[in-house]
């Protein structure tokens, strides 16, 4: 039969050259370490060494084996460290967000929730929200943060926590649109509609919701929320963008926001994640995500920023 001390004794004798040499590192006499030593090859079938020679050699079989050997100590003294280290056991979950999280709270939340669980390992994973959704479906993310998605939320085993409604505004370049406020759905046809594409989950139910409203699709995409805001910005179209994240820099880039009526409905970002056996994990996990979701402040805009263009604003009132 193989046993632990007898893949032991093979690696020290292989490691210091000589039955003597290994006899000494375990304590053992040298006819204990020829026994454990004729056993592996008895267990296994192999000759393992040259016995030609007055060191220990190494045959191409026990080259083999001693890979092999190394492998087999290693995963058990990792078994044997689980009671007394559990703290050390590290957790992957593999995670999804969608851009707008990480252009806004999601470093601040790495940063923090790294240093509060080291026996967590995030692998994080940015995407749009239909990509993400069918990772999640696939199997290959365990939570998702992605804008509410109705045939979850009646998927059996599918777990939902909402982190935040996220206002929606039209918004234009200063000047395209000088209609007064509030505007019509009818006068905003004017302008050319510009939008994410159809793998953004929020952009599919603001397009649903402005279908019903009677206005039509829009006739330019761009999967990037940055992009969008320079294609806004260079007076191309009008687009709908998370409220007070763009607003933060909107004056910046000759932005404005266009007040609608009716007023667009809120998003609601939700997190998905699989019951099952690790479901207190994603629970907790979801939990500290709700915590920390703030889309309204762009990760890169410091508040010194901030603070001095709000003063400027202030000034022109």
């Amino acid at each position: 039969m193989l046993t632990l001390k007898q893949l032991e004794t093979f690696v020290q004798v292989v490691e210091l050259g000589t039955f003597e040499r290994a006899s000494q590192r375990l304590n053992a006499t040298q006819s204990t370490v020829s026994k454990r030593i004729s056993e592996l090859e008895q267990a296994t079938g192999l000759p393992l060494f040259d016995r030609s020679r007055r060191s220990a050699r190494l045959t191409e079989e026990g080259e083999r084996l001693l890979k092999l050997a190394y492998a087999t100590l290693d995963g058990a003294k990792q078994i044997l460290e689980l009671n007394e280290k559990p703290d050390r056991t590290l957790h992957r979950v593999r995670i999804g967000f969608t851009e707008l999280a990480a252009l806004t709270w999601l470093p601040g939340f790495l940063r923090d929730y790294t240093t509060e669980r080291p026996d967590i390992r995030l692998d994080i994973t940015i995407d749009m929200s239909r990509t993400l959704y069918q990772q999640f479906q696939d199997g290959e993310l365990d939570l998702v943060v992605i804008p509410q998605v109705p045939e979850a939320f009646a998927q059996p085993g599918v777990e939902t926590q909402l982190l935040e409604e996220v206002e929606m505004a039209f918004m234009a370049r200063e000047g395209l649109v000088g209609d007064p406020s509030p505007i019509s759905f009818r006068a905003l046809e004017r302008y050319p509609l510009i939008s994410q594409g159809k793998r953004s989950g929020f952009a599919h139910d603001i397009n649903r919701w402005l279908s019903h409203q009677g206005m039509t699709a829009s006739n330019l995409t761009a999967d990037n929320l940055l992009a969008l805001v320079g294609l806004v910005a260079a007076g191309r179209g009008i687009s709908v963008f998370p409220k007070l994240c763009v607003q933060r820099f909107a004056r910046e880039q000759g932005l404005e926001i266009l007040e609608t009526t009716p007023p667009l409905p809120t998003i609601g970002y939700y997190a998905l994640y699989h019951g099952g056996v690790r479901i207190s994990l994603f629970e907790e996990l979801a939990l500290r995500l709700a915590s920390a979701a703030d889309f309204t402040s762009p990760f890169f805009f410091s508040e010194h920023r901030l603070s001095h263009s709000e003063s400027h604003s202030s000034e022109d009132m």
